[in-house]
């Protein structure tokens, strides 16, 4: 009899992003992030089950369990089905066991939205945002096709399966371009932590149009107006005066896709971090401000992005590291991830725009996305567009909301109209 949890012997390596994942996740870092949609109608889950069945045919990469090797984890087709729930967890919640094979993936809903959390080992944000859109696409036709064209305009990103399995690291790693980072450690920002597990979900929706305007009148781009007002914030309503002179960071990820031609469903992203320091710089919001622009503009470019993921594909096809049992390899990647947390205050991912075809606006209010906060990085922004719609997700896990309120208050003062919400009930202490 075939083994239900087992496909014909399709597996995949872990690309070099992915491979840190594994080794440093548990309850209180569960390396899952989230993607939703929300809709303008409620979800019927018989539908949104029929409509991830649709999807996954376009993306078999998604449909894969965690292997445990003798020198590295792996990635292994399944012949598991996700099953559609409504939401009952904590956003985030952990996907990955080592003891227990699972798909690394959920797809849940709760009134009108749409959930899909991804381990990041499988995939980035970009990946697994067009299989949330393939979802959407396929619910929306099924449950309204009678309102729709009868000529349906097809997504503008799909990639066939032998470009969502592709390793982009691996295709472009050139080994005589490389150049390792030197970091510092930052300040890790205090409050009172949340039970184990707890996340506190703080979400401002305000115009796109007036967020870019904004960041315009600066000269700056809207992640490096975001990261300098975290920077800000933290120093402002967090950072005691014994601390005032270690550094501020933001860890800034960037998909590569922009960079690089790719059509990957799996990770391909690099990191970059800016910092600042008020002891030694001092300076108001605009100084912070022009410091992160120049660091980013610096950090974001073609050559600089390639150096950063040259050296760390050298790490991982270096013959000692290659060859280092499991067992010993987790260790080391545990404690060197625990490092790399300490050279950074927070993070700040912007997925940018997303889209759908236009007769499908009618249907979806909005995207967003949120990441899961750590015992080091407490506070995390994730942004995105949809149309009009400008969303900026924070998680936390901690209890205090003064670094939400200093950065709402300095949108608003700008001229610009934000709306909240946050679960928890913590409303009026944001605004």
């Amino acid at each position: 009899m075939k083994n239900p949890e087992r496909t014909r012997d399709i597996w995949y390596h872990l690309d070099n992003a992915a491979i840190i994942f594994p080794a440093v996740s548990g309850s209180d870092n569960t390396n899952v992030f989230r993607l939703s949609c929300t809709l303008r109608f409620p979800v019927e889950p018989g539908t949104l089950q029929q409509a991830l069945d649709i999807a996954l045919e376009s993306f078999p990469y998604f449909q894969v369990v965690m292997r445990r090797g003798l020198f590295w984890f792996y990635l292994e087709r399944t012949m598991l089905t996700p099953v559609v729930k409504q939401e009952a967890e904590r956003p985030c919640a952990r996907l990955f066991y080592k003891s227990i094979k699972e798909l690394l993936f959920r797809v849940t809903y709760f009134q009108n939205r749409i959930n899909l959390e991804v381990f990041h080992a499988v995939a980035d944000g970009a990946g697994a945002f067009d299989f949330l859109r393939a979802i959407v696409y396929n619910y929306i036709v099924l449950a309204y096709r009678a309102q729709l064209p009868e000529q349906l305009t097809p997504l503008d990103r799909e990639p066939d399966p032998s470009q969502q399995i592709e390793d982009s690291f691996q295709h472009y790693y050139d080994s005589t371009q490389k150049r390792g980072p030197f970091k510092r450690k930052a300040y890790t920002i205090g409050g009172t932590m949340l039970p184990s597990g707890g996340v506190r979900v703080i979400t401002a929706q305000l115009s796109t149009a007036a967020m870019l305007a904004l960041a315009k009148t600066k000269g700056a781009t809207i992640t490096a107006y975001l990261a300098a007002l975290m920077i800000c914030a933290i120093y402002h309503e967090n950072m005691p005066g014994r601390a005032a002179g270690r550094n501020i960071g933001v860890t800034v990820p960037v998909d590569l896709r922009g960079h690089f031609t790719s059509e990957t469903s799996r990770n391909f992203f690099c990191v970059v971090d800016v910092e600042y320091n008020f002891a030694q710089q001092g300076g108001d919001f605009d100084q912070v401000l022009e410091s992160v622009s120049l660091q980013l503009r610096d950090k974001i470019s073609r050559t600089m992005l390639s150096q950063r993921m040259n050296y760390n594909m050298s790490v991982q096809k270096n013959i000692l590291t290659r060859f280092t049992p499991l067992v010993l390899k987790n260790a080391i990647l545990r404690a060197a991830y625990h490092k790399a947390e300490t050279t950074t205050s927070c993070a700040l991912s912007n997925l940018g725009r997303i889209t759908m075809p236009k007769p499908f606006d009618e249907f979806v209010d909005y995207f967003f996305c949120m990441l899961n906060p750590t015992r080091l990085h407490r506070w995390k922004a994730c942004v995105n567009s949809y149309g009009d719609k400008f969303i900026i997700n924070f998680t936390s896990c901690i209890a205090e909301t003064r670094l939400h309120k200093y950065f709402v208050r300095h949108l608003t003062a700008a001229g610009l109209e934000v709306s909240i919400t946050c679960n928890g009930g913590a409303v009026n202490e944001v605004l």
